[in-house]
């Protein structure tokens, strides 16, 4: 997504230059009251009269950070070739997940600081003891990503800040009672590996790649279970997030099918039955040109490619997949082109919605399987 100017935040809240991220000086701010938590612009007389608003002050927008194109179709991006055993840098490697320079990294009081670190251990503890088993994927992948993806994160801190935000979000899904806490903390954690990914992107290479792929994975599956408000526009935030991990993927695919973490991207050979409903949702997409009600429409190009896509992730899924649901909610995105992205953000032509609305039931059956999804199981009825 394009880059947007930022002034920093030099009178921000304690709360946020606890988490380091920037304040938008509202009282509360934006942050705070997203999360429920006080404010500490609240108890402050600040250096504005109170019919005075400070000139630093500008609100931002709490959409989700882009990992990838948002003015380019990443299912075009080239992959002809083996990517250089010194640096398989994409040809773009300008590729912005966040902006730096929203975030104020000045030094926190010790007040706002002081016991983090002992949360952190809590969310270590519950990744590897209970989290990784709730990451898709058969069992030996499961385990390489509850004992070996926590060993490549200690090289790696963004990879650790996305594991820590995983375990985070996981905690504040069975834990009602502490779920302002903990989505917090894990929103804080889910920066700081987005920002650590940017300043890591222009430069992938042999040793960092593997890192980086399950980094994009975690962030992207964190997105979902982040999401505040679950909107069209929240989910055409976290479609930019999979083209963007799918740009990664691409470029370093032959380094990672040799990797420590090659069991993760393997299919599986036997595949278990597809529910009943899944193959009535390719039963439906096998029908062209057709409405609800089974009356004949006409569709655009981008409609019908769309279409098709859906149609081929899904049976792909049915085919290769232990979770066809989920794979189709995480392939499809990124075979989108731009243009068919443009079309459902504007929502001017209600064919496009009609074929969004077939991703949208699928996504609704994995919110039935994986908790970080259990959030969309209504965004039907919104589109």
């Amino acid at each position: 997504m394009p880059r947007l100017g930022s002034k920093k935040s030099r009178n921000g809240c304690q709360q946020c230059k606890a988490r380091r991220v920037k304040c938008d000086e509202n009282r509360p701010c934006g942050n705070c009251a997203r999360y429920r938590v006080e404010c500490s612009l609240l108890n402050t007389a600040g250096p504005f009269s109170s019919n005075q608003t400070s000139p630093q002050s500008q609100p931002r927008s709490h959409s989700q950070p882009s990992l990838g194109y948002a003015n380019s179709d990443v299912s075009n991006a080239p992959n002809n070739g083996t990517p250089s055993s010194q640096s398989p840098t994409p040809s773009n490697p300008s590729l912005p997940i966040a902006h730096a320079s929203e975030y104020n990294f000045s030094p926190v009081s010790s007040q706002w600081c002081g016991g983090d670190w002992m949360l952190d251990l809590e969310l270590m503890h519950h990744y590897t003891a209970h989290a990784f088993l709730t990451m898709p994927g058969v069992e030996q992948a499961k385990q390489t990503w509850g004992y070996a993806v926590p060993q490549e994160a200690f090289k790696h801190s963004f990879l650790m800040h996305s594991i820590l935000a995983f375990s985070a979000y996981h905690i504040a899904h069975i834990s009602p009672s502490r779920a302002s806490q903990l989505r917090l903390l894990a929103s804080t954690h889910q920066t700081a590996a987005i920002n650590g990914l940017n300043q890591v992107l222009p430069d992938v290479t042999t040793i960092n790649c593997h890192a980086l792929f399950v980094g994009a994975s975690l962030v992207t599956i964190n997105a979902f279970a982040d999401a505040g408000e679950y909107t069209l526009e929240s989910l055409i935030e976290i479609f930019q997030l999979l083209r963007g991990m799918n740009f990664i993927l691409s470029a370093t695919e032959p380094l990672l099918e040799k990797g420590p973490f090659s069991v993760i991207l393997k299919p599986l050979p036997n595949p278990p039955k597809p529910p009943p409903l899944l193959s009535s949702f390719l039963v439906e997409l096998s029908t062209p040109n057709s409405a609800p009600d089974g009356t004949s429409i006409n569709v655009s190009e981008s409609c019908i490619t769309a279409t098709d896509s859906l149609r081929e992730a899904l049976q792909f899924g049915i085919d290769f997949s232990p979770h066809p649901a989920l794979r189709v909610v995480m392939l499809w995105p990124i075979k989108l082109d731009t243009a068919f992205i443009d079309e459902l953000r504007y929502r001017q032509d209600p064919n496009v919605s009609h074929v969004f609305r077939h991703y949208c039931r699928i996504l609704e059956f994995a919110g039935t399987e994986w908790w970080f999804l259990a959030g969309w199981r209504n965004i039907s009825y919104h589109i």
